[in-house]
């Protein structure tokens, strides 16, 4: 009986066997980032749902008659890199990247963030949020400008917040800004 004898080649062998066996990048078919363009929306088991946290910022929003909220990335001293408890951003939008910016209207809720982040934000927030992939606070203003009607409010947590970060010199805004800061 003939009998194939490997030992002269074990290296094809054990090519062979990892070949066969090593799953092809291919396979995973940008399964791995959500898909909010289908129906039912594909959703990696990374996200978080958002949906009851939006609801009640929301419920609060409207009772004190604000068009939107901003929620920045920073603690009330302007650190990048914060304490759990000070992670409003993550906790509203489930995205926990260190740079980002998210905005909620009634209607829309967005979160702005630098190209270090877009794919870790695409795996960890739910279709509540839309990822803008640009940078600064002109997208932001300009994009609130657009989603609020005239005379709305806009509130933030203004120990959060520096005036530069209100108010830029880049912003060249054509119409009388009020401003009503409560705590």
């Amino acid at each position: 009986m003939a009998r194939a004898h490997w030992g002269c080649c074990p290296w094809l062998v054990l090519l062979c066997a990892c070949a066969w066996g090593h799953p092809k990048p291919a396979d995973l078919g940008g399964q791995d980032v959500r898909n909010c363009s289908t129906n039912p929306p594909y959703l990696p088991v990374t996200v978080v749902n958002t949906t009851v946290s939006l609801s009640a910022l929301r419920q609060q929003m409207h009772t004190q008659n604000l068009s939107a909220y901003i929620i920045p990335d920073t603690d009330a001293h302007m650190n990048e890199y914060i304490g759990q408890h000070d992670e409003r951003r993550a906790w509203i939008t489930g995205f926990t990247g260190s740079a980002g910016t998210a905005v909620v209207t009634m209607k829309k809720a967005a979160v702005w963030t630098d190209s270090r982040y877009w794919t870790q934000a695409e795996r960890q927030m739910d279709c509540n949020w839309e990822l803008h992939k640009e940078v600064g606070t002109t997208p932001i203003v300009t994009w609130l400008l657009t989603e609020i009607p005239a005379g709305g409010c806009v509130g933030f947590d203004p120990f959060l917040l520096s005036i530069g970060m209100v108010f830029p010199q880049s912003l060249n805004l054509s119409m009388p800004t009020r401003v009503t800061l409560s705590w």
